[in-house]
C-alpha cells in the first residue's frame, strides 16, 4: 500500500489498462467487434494515449529547460570568469582613471624631442614622505620589478619632478628638483641655443644662471631640460620670475618658478 501511495500515477494507469483489458477479453468472447464495449476500449485507449503523449510533453518539455538552465548558467560563469580576468589584468598594469589622465597630460609638456624617443613611463604614487621637508625627498611605490633603476627622471603633467636616488622591490626614493643637491642644466624654450643650470634652493625655489654673459633670457620664459646629463631633453622646468646680473660673476642669474606644485604632488611618473 505504500508503495501504491508512492507512485500514485503509475497505479492508476495499471489499474486502468487492466479493467481495459478485462473489457477487452469480453468483448471479444462476445465476438462484438463494432460494439459497447470496444467503443469503451477504443475510447480508453485513445485517453491513454493522450495522458502517454502530455505525460511525455512535460518530461521533453522539463528536460529542455534543464538544458536551457545549464548552457544559461555556464555561460554565466563564463562571463564572470571573463570579468575576473580582465580585473586581475587591469590589476596588474596598475593604472587607475587618474594615472592614465596624468599620463595622457605630459604630451602637453614634453616636447618632440622626448616623445619621438618614445621612453616607457612607470606611474606611481607617493607612499611616504622623508626628512622634515617632505617636498625635497619622497618614497614612491614602484621600483626594481618595474624597471626603475637610480638616475631615471621622475615627472608629472606639469613637468619635471626630480629623479630617482636609489630603489628596490616595491619602493623608490625620489629626490626633487628643489632639492639643493639637484643640478639641472636647462634651455629657453623660444631660444634653444641659450644654455643655463639652475638647482634647488633653500627656499624650495629654484635658483640659477645663464652660461652666456649676452643671454637674452627675461622674465616670464619658459625653461626646458637640455638633454645634458641624467634628465631627457625637453621636459618642463618652469617660469622665470627674475632676471638680476652679477657683476662678480659676470652672469646673469635667474629664479625660477616651478611648474610642479610639490605641495599637491601625489602622483609621478618615471621615465625608464
Amino acid at each position: 500500500m505504500r508503495w501504491i501511495r508512492e507512485h500514485k500515477l503509475i497505479s492508476v494507469l495499471v489499474i486502468v489498462l487492466l479493467i481495459l483489458s478485462v473489457i477487452f477479453g469480453v468483448s471479444v468472447l462476445k465476438g462484438g467487434g463494432g460494439n459497447g464495449a470496444t467503443g469503451v476500449v477504443n475510447k480508453g485507449v485513445s485517453v491513454i494515449s493522450g495522458g502517454f503523449s502530455s505525460v511525455t510533453k512535460a518530461v521533453k518539455d522539463n528536460v529542455s529547460g534543464i538544458f536551457s538552465y545549464k548552457k544559461l548558467q555556464a555561460e554565466v560563469e563564463r562571463l564572470e570568469d571573463e570579468n575576473q580576468q580582465l580585473r586581475k589584468e587591469l590589476a596588474e598594469v596598475g593604472l587607475d582613471r587618474e594615472d592614465l589622465e596624468q599620463l595622457e597630460s605630459l604630451s602637453q609638456i614634453l616636447n618632440y624631442e622626448y616623445t619621438e624617443k618614445k621612453f616607457d613611463l612607470v606611474s606611481a604614487d607617493i607612499s611616504s614622505l622623508d626628512g622634515s621637508n617632505w617636498t625635497n625627498v619622497f618614497t614612491i611605490n614602484r621600483g626594481t620589478e618595474s624597471g626603475i633603476k637610480a638616475g631615471d627622471a621622475v615627472v608629472n603633467g606639469m613637468g619635471l619632478v626630480g629623479r630617482v636616488q636609489e630603489t628596490g622591490k616595491g619602493w623608490s626614493k625620489v629626490v626633487s628638483l628643489i632639492d639643493e643637491d639637484c643640478d639641472i642644466s636647462f634651455k629657453l624654450v623660444r631660444d634653444r641655443k641659450q644654455l643655463g643650470i639652475v638647482s634647488g634652493s633653500a627656499g624650495g625655489g629654484i635658483s640659477g644662471y645663464m652660461m652666456d654673459a649676452d643671454s637674452t633670457v627675461s622674465e616670464g620664459d619658459i625653461i626646458v631640460t637640455s638633454g645634458l646629463g641624467i634628465y631627457p631633453e625637453g621636459i618642463t622646468i618652469g617660469n622665470v620670475k627674475t632676471v638680476v646680473y652679477n657683476s662678480n660673476t659676470l652672469l646673469k642669474e635667474i629664479t625660477v618658478e616651478p611648474a610642479v606644485n610639490f605641495k599637491e604632488l601625489e602622483k609621478v611618473a618615471v621615465i625608464k
